[in-house]
């Protein structure tokens, strides 16, 4: 980062002015926030850091959550190799089109090389391309655009250059229907659920970040604002303010797909009744119900990617609806314990973690609510082989009490073990 100098005004700012100038690029500098992950999605190893590091304290992230400021994020120590300017906002993995780990981050917040005016932080702007590739007719938008159709005349772009801020495209007018986020970056290829079908484009963070705004004191501030310190600073929550679930009819996010940012009492009509085999949930928490009108079995998921869900889960859902809250579990497991030990047969149930005997989703199930801090007596000790997880960050462990070799994993399905912990499972505890 580099601080204010205001070396210039010095002969001609009283000292008094000078002390609260300087007041207000310390305080402001300490507002920048990043949480590291060394997992995606947000798990595994964290730290959060307020400065720039040439070499993360985790080694190696690969998922980063920006509070505040903007940072640069290097796949080489030392701020080397590939960097990317982030805003504030989630980014749940960084693998695909800008490497698969960072390994050092700074702020740049206050780098006056940004130019603009706007200090460390570039104007919204995304490129559009006619081909993939960046090839083909293109056309650059600075400001949201319900209907692109409209300025371009044509919807068939398939590659994409962010070059400031972060912009959602979406398959309908007025960004509705399929919509993606696009941080900065070059993306040759938008995907089959994009490609050729982008009518409408918004900036997500056009008022971001507001401390980019600060400037060095003119001669007529005198004698400086008086500058309030932030509060402290929270991580920011997964798309909290936007609801929006994608289903699809074949496992790994292919076959037919339908989003939906609403309740649907009944998916008969829509061709996904009975259907759904992966899906993915960008933001809000979503109960799945077996019958129409929310009726039957129902589980609640999280924010996260489920590439294939369970046998008791599969080609099963027929309504779904956003809840706002954690939904009680009360009464599903025998005696008011964490967990319930279930045989391959047994039917569906709500419980928001699924410890398989078996790799792929099969033999016996311990299906839990909360922490279990040892599996020695339930007959399931050192014996899971796969996981699916419908609602929070849990942490499994090879040693009773939460001890030994331990992994965290959030919502989504995992039909295979982590390396090393196959068969190892002996605690695990919810830890967000």
């Amino acid at each position: 980062m580099k601080p204010f100098t205001f070396f210039a005004y010095a002969q001609i700012i009283s000292r008094a002015a000078l002390a609260a100038a300087l007041v207000i690029g310390s305080v402001v500098a300490s507002a920048s926030d990043l949480w590291l992950y060394s997992g995606r999605d947000f798990t595994g190893a964290t730290a959060r850091i307020s400065r720039s590091e040439p070499n993360l304290p985790i080694g190696a992230a690969r998922s980063i959550r920006v509070g505040t400021g903007v940072w640069e994020a290097c796949t080489g120590a030392n701020f080397t190799g590939e960097c990317r300017r982030l805003t504030a906002g989630d980014y749940r993995e960084l693998g695909g089109r800008f490497g698969d780990t960072i390994l050092s981050a700074r702020d740049v917040t206050y780098d006056s090389s940004a130019g603009s005016g706007a200090v460390g932080y570039s104007p919204p702007r995304i490129q559009l391309f006619e081909a993939p590739g960046f090839r083909g007719r293109t056309m650059a938008f600075d400001d949201s655009s319900p209907n692109i159709e409209g300025s371009w005349g044509l919807t068939n772009a398939s590659s994409a250059i962010v070059s400031g801020g972060t912009w959602e495209v979406c398959t309908e007018y007025n960004y509705g229907g399929r919509c993606q986020a696009l941080p900065p970056g070059q993306y040759n290829d938008l995907g089959p659920q994009l490609n050729f079908r982008i009518v409408s484009a918004r900036a997500l963070d056009v008022n971001r970040p507001p401390v980019s705004t600060i400037r060095p004191p003119v001669l007529s501030q005198y004698p400086p604002p008086v500058v309030v310190a932030p509060s402290p600073v929270r991580p920011p929550a997964w798309n909290g303010d936007r609801f929006r679930i994608e289903v699809f009819t074949e496992t790994d996010f292919r076959g037919a797909a339908y989003t939906l940012d609403s309740d649907t009492d009944n998916l008969r009509n829509s061709g996904f009744n009975d259907r759904i085999r992966s899906m993915r949930i960008s933001g809000g928490n979503w109960e799945a119900c077996e019958d129409r009108d929310y009726g039957g079995v129902c589980m609640v998921y999280g924010p996260g990617d489920y590439r294939r869900l369970p046998p008791q889960l599969d080609r099963a859902i027929s309504s779904l609806r956003k809840i706002g809250g954690e939904p009680n579990w009360g009464g599903i497991t025998p005696g008011g314990q964490n967990y319930v030990v279930m045989d391959p047969n047994a039917p569906r149930s709500r419980h928001p973690v699924w410890l398989y005997e078996h790799s792929n989703f099969a033999g016996r199930t311990v299906r839990a609510t909360g922490d279990v801090n040892d599996l020695s007596g339930s007959g399931m000790n050192d014996t899971a082989s796969s996981i699916f997880i419908t609602l929070g960050t849990w942490q499994f462990c090879a040693d009773s009490n939460y001890r030994g070799r331990c992994v965290t994993l959030g919502p989504g399905q995992y039909n295979e073990m982590p390396p090393g912990m196959n068969d190892e499972i002996s605690s695990f505890r919810r830890v967000r």
